[in-house]
């Protein structure tokens, strides 16, 4: 799917379900090498496991609850019970007279399901957004907060990258993998602007530098008019004229040049300024 949707060989309306951008991220997850990508991911969203727990983790895709709530996965690592909520361009489902809000519907069903595997109940709420928004999550009540954790679709591309960029031995056909999924959350605008949050992790260390403006004049090409003096140079000084060559008001344009006789002198009048009035 991944080479397909690369391709440009789905149709616009599948490659904007969120469905199998969900399909296509987490079966990543579960088929990549866990201790590496699964165990570093779920860390970067604060959950601490075992390579032992990543290996051992339970994927369910689009279990269904005793009240037909739909969540899209839920993973049973460790101590947890992930619930992951995953949205592309729709919202979370508000609620309507005859049920409740999604999140809540998903809450209620996850806390009892987390309750009969014995593990920590949590929400992960996945969306687009560049920041978390909380107008969005309205419907958690307050002592469910703590529970309900948002991330975004960047996050897995950041994290994609991290791991592409370091010396993580990988096999060939693993990072071509990895390689691939980063390549189809950018053709989908979910790359994002990492930030200083990002340098940080990688501990990017900064040079001093005198000064951080190049020379203008060293550019092959620019748009900007930096003016003449900046912009020309020559082996000799430019030599500057005695007589002004333009005049104002009501001297003649180019005198200099008509005294030599350059130009034709014109007896009509070429501009002029209107009054006050504009038609």
């Amino acid at each position: 799917m991944y080479l397909a949707e690369l391709r440009g060989k789905l149709s616009p309306r599948l490659e904007r379900k969120e469905d199998i951008l969900t399909s296509n991220v987490f079966s990543f997850f579960k088929y990549s090498s866990r201790d590496i990508f699964l165990k570093g991911y779920l860390g970067e969203l604060g959950f601490e496991i075992s390579e032992q727990e990543a290996t051992d983790t339970k994927f369910m895709f689009w279990p269904r609850f005793p009240d037909n709530t739909e969540p899209d996965l839920v993973l049973i690592v460790g101590d947890y019970y992930l619930l992951i909520e995953a949205k592309y361009f729709s919202g979370f489902a508000e609620e309507t007279t005859k049920t409740k809000a999604q999140l809540l519907r998903e809450i209620d069903g996850g806390m009892q399901e987390a309750k009969n595997f014995g593990k920590r109940f949590y929400l992960v709420a996945i969306t687009a957004d560049s920041y978390r928004k909380e107008d969005k999550f309205r419907a958690v009540p307050s002592d469910m907060k703590s529970c309900c954790i948002w991330t975004n679709w960047q996050r897995v591309s950041w994290f994609l990258n991290d791991i592409l960029e370091s010396n993580v031995n990988l096999r060939q056909e693993e990072s071509d993998f990895a390689l691939d999924l980063y390549r189809l959350l950018d053709k989908k605008n979910l790359r994002g602007f990492q930030g200083i949050e990002g340098l940080g992790r990688k501990q990017v260390s900064f040079k001093n530098y005198s000064s951080i403006f190049f020379d203008a004049r060293t550019a092959k090409s620019r748009g900007d008019f930096i003016g003449f003096v900046n912009s020309l140079w020559f082996d000799r000084e430019i030599t500057s004229f005695k007589a002004p060559l333009f005049f104002e008001n009501d001297k003649k344009l180019f005198e200099y040049e008509l005294q030599a006789k350059k130009f034709k002198p014109i007896e009509s009048v070429l501009f002029f300024k209107g009054g006050s009035n504009h038609g």
